[in-house]
């Protein structure tokens, strides 16, 4: 969202590994890697996770949920 649309103050994550990215939240953000491991034992694609079937969306929207990271 910083990068686009300059919501926020940077578009560094918290955990200072990277910026804060649908990609890095949703699959290498060590803030949530026991949250990702609980929604997913082996860990689909970004595209499955973003573009996969309706149980794969509503498994990423709910994980999203359960972050509650911020913008």
């Amino acid at each position: 969202m910083y990068t686009k649309f300059k919501i926020g103050s940077t578009d560094q994550c918290p955990c200072a590994a990277g910026a804060m990215t649908a990609e890095h939240l949703l699959q290498t953000c060590p803030l949530y890697k026991v949250l990702r491991k609980r929604f997913w034992s082996q860990p689909p694609s970004l595209q499955n996770k973003l573009f996969g079937c309706l149980d794969d969306l509503r498994r990423t929207a709910t994980f999203a949920r359960e972050t509650q990271a911020t913008i």
